[in-house]
């Protein structure tokens, strides 16, 4: 019964997210002050999620996690995103909005969903990934 309930709670804890971001968004476009906030985000967003299912995709092409012993988490790559897109456009629950996703982590290790080392490494590659794109982005500006 305990375990169904975690179950649930971890299933829903992205689709929360989401309809958390969706709702902070038409807040922010509806003002145009923040409406190019709200571009900024959207964007980044969309790429950080393009990331994560790109990776997804990589290895089970490739079967680059496997290789370690580990497994690539969508589910954490995603909230990751999520929690990234919260962390900039709620800078003032940035504490709140952390540990929410810590504990997201901690309860899909407790559900063995995911290993640490899985979720670490599927943070580390798609934060890696999106500071790759955020440098060539700078550089791409310097450059015109």
């Amino acid at each position: 019964m305990l375990n169904q309930l975690l179950a649930l709670l971890a299933d829903l804890y992205t689709p929360l997210q989401a309809f958390a971001l969706l709702w902070v968004g038409w807040r922010l476009f509806r003002n145009s002050e923040t409406r190019q906030l709200f571009k900024q985000v959207s964007g980044w967003l969309l790429l950080s999620i393009l990331i994560s299912y790109s990776l997804m995709f990589a290895d089970n092409h490739w079967q680059w996690w496997p290789s370690f012993g580990l497994d690539y988490s969508t589910h954490t790559a995603i909230a990751f995103s999520l929690q990234l897109a919260i962390h900039k456009v709620l800078p003032k629950q940035r504490v709140v909005s952390w540990l929410a996703y810590l504990a997201y982590l901690c309860l899909m290790w407790l559900l063995n969903y995911h290993s640490v080392m899985d979720m670490l490494t599927t943070m580390l590659s798609v934060g890696l990934l999106l500071q790759l794109s955020a440098i060539c982005n700078v550089g791409k500006a310097a450059t015109k």
